[in-house]
């Protein structure tokens, strides 16, 4: 079976167990793309940083953090294979619709 479209807004939340995971933690969302998850798991996390190699997505996604008013999101132009988040610690890291 090859899925071709992503799930619904939250459907991957709830799959990874629920709001109760991210509530609190700082959270890693390796090729972020247009921030589609980062966006699901903002609300309860206490900060997610999204990491996608691609610039027009990367500006996509802050264009949206911006107009939706988020604090606690930040994205940055990444790759995956070379990431450079410094000391930066995460309680978690995610990686969906990546490959």
């Amino acid at each position: 079976m090859v899925v071709t479209r992503h799930p619904r807004a939250g459907r991957e939340v709830r799959a990874f167990g629920g709001a109760r995971l991210f509530r609190g933690k700082d959270v890693l969302d390796i090729g972020t793309g247009n921030g589609r998850l980062a966006f699901d798991v903002a609300p309860y996390a206490r900060r997610v940083l999204g990491i996608d190699p691609s610039e027009d997505s990367v500006r996509v996604a802050r264009e949206r953090a911006a107009a939706e008013g988020l604090r606690n999101v930040e994205f940055r132009v990444g790759d995956a294979a070379a990431l450079d988040v410094g000391r930066e610690r995460y309680d978690i890291a995610i990686f969906s619709w990546s490959l």
